[in-house]
């Protein structure tokens, strides 16, 4: 919630057959014209949008639709996916555990029922910035155990960057508390205390409705929001979209988990920028791209492809990794691949970007450096781009 914007989907659906079939089996799905709510310009369609359970719905819809548009053009493959709260559905539609159909009403039944919540509940949310998560985590939980202004933490999207939900008259005893301790804190224009153990009821409720969906094992990674561990589908998959309801969205150990696993690149399927801005302040996540800035995924492989022209910087952030990477075991061939790293970068030859990045790879391996830190460097090497 927050990303939507006014004819967010115009272009896409201009342009792309696959994407006018998505909005129409999500308007035959949920009885009303999803492509107009997400193509429409007027006053009335940006009210709309403003409408929690619309919003939703229109946003899981724009990213199967992104999804399932990219897939079929050109393109490095997709490894895993991910989603921020809401954007889990989308995440599980794209690795198959979830049917487009059966996500929808899922995720209109889950607004309602967080809706029926937050109506009884004189509550909110807001950020708390410039002071460490864990403080923030560790001040929640203490206010919560002493019962003096008791709020929960509910988004880390950062080291210094989070949310925290709870009754408006506890966020503002609390605002001072996090103020007097150096954070900004602004709240969040929104209805209810999210992501936190007051939505209790609605996820038992939408609990009570995922105990009759089959939650099918991914066909590929689908990293949680909730423990930043791959969904595994079944019970526990389905039990995982319910404690979304009341647990923080843990959004940076998320980018953290998909560095670790070697992801280099990540692209926000989705209107706006907003994740790429979460990822671009945080060190050590994969490269944000975002596919919205793009009229078509034609550009998007260019910018994500290197050049030939790219060969002089790819080698010179190869050659840095190779000089600034500790060795952790003793191996003779350490300098024999620095050697050719380094006639590589001198002579360039046609193949240079794959030679270099070959020469890095043996070059950590002799170091003793596991699969997933060669993957991230090298990943670095190339800024999170491809070359084909």
């Amino acid at each position: 919630m927050g990303s939507q914007y006014a004819g967010m989907a115009t272009r896409l659906h201009k342009r792309y057959e696959i994407v006018r079939e998505t909005f129409t089996e999500a308007s035959d799905v949920l009885e009303f014209d999803v492509a107009e709510l997400c193509t429409a310009t007027d006053a009335s369609a940006r009210a709309r949008l403003n409408l929690q359970t619309e919003s939703q719905l229109a946003l899981l819809t724009f990213g199967v639709a992104m999804f399932r548009a990219r897939e079929r053009e050109t393109g490095p493959a997709v490894t895993h996916t991910a989603g921020h709260s809401l954007g889990e559905y989308s995440a599980l539609c794209a690795a198959g555990a979830l049917p487009f159909a059966t996500a929808l009403r899922l995720v209109r039944h889950r607004g309602r029922c967080v809706a029926d919540v937050a109506a009884r509940l004189d509550g909110g949310m807001m950020w708390v910035t410039g002071l460490d998560t864990g403080t923030v985590e560790h001040l929640c939980r203490l206010w919560s155990e002493q019962g003096v202004h008791p709020v929960h933490l509910s988004i880390v999207d950062g080291p210094r960057r989070a949310a925290v939900s709870g009754h408006r008259a506890d966020l503002h005893e609390a605002a001072g508390e996090f103020e007097a301790r150096g954070a900004q804190v602004f709240p969040l224009r929104v209805t209810g205390p999210f992501h936190s153990p007051l939505m209790a009821p609605a996820a038992n409720a939408l609990a009570d409705v995922l105990a009759g969906v089959d939650v099918a094992v991914p066909r590929l990674p689908v990293i949680s929001g909730v423990d930043a561990r791959p969904h595994p589908g079944g019970r526990a998959g389905a039990r995982l979209l319910a404690d979304q309801l009341v647990s923080p969205v843990r959004w940076q150990a998320v980018q953290l988990r998909l560095a670790a696993e070697g992801v280099g690149t990540s692209l926000e399927m989705g209107p706006g920028r907003v994740l790429t801005f979460l990822s671009a302040r945080t060190r050590g996540h994969p490269r944000p791209w975002p596919v919205d800035r793009y009229d078509d995924f034609d550009a998007l492989a260019r910018d994500l492809c290197l050049g030939a022209d790219d060969a002089p910087a790819v080698l010179d952030a190869c050659l840095r990794i190779a000089v600034s990477t500790p060795t952790r075991r003793q191996d003779t061939d350490v300098a024999g691949h620095y050697r050719r790293l380094e006639e590589t970068r001198r002579t360039r030859p046609p193949d240079a970007i794959p030679a270099g990045l070959g020469a890095l790879d043996a070059l950590l391996t002799a170091k003793g450096i596991d699969e997933p830190e060669r993957r991230r460097q090298l990943a670095a090497a190339t800024g999170g781009r491809t070359w084909q």
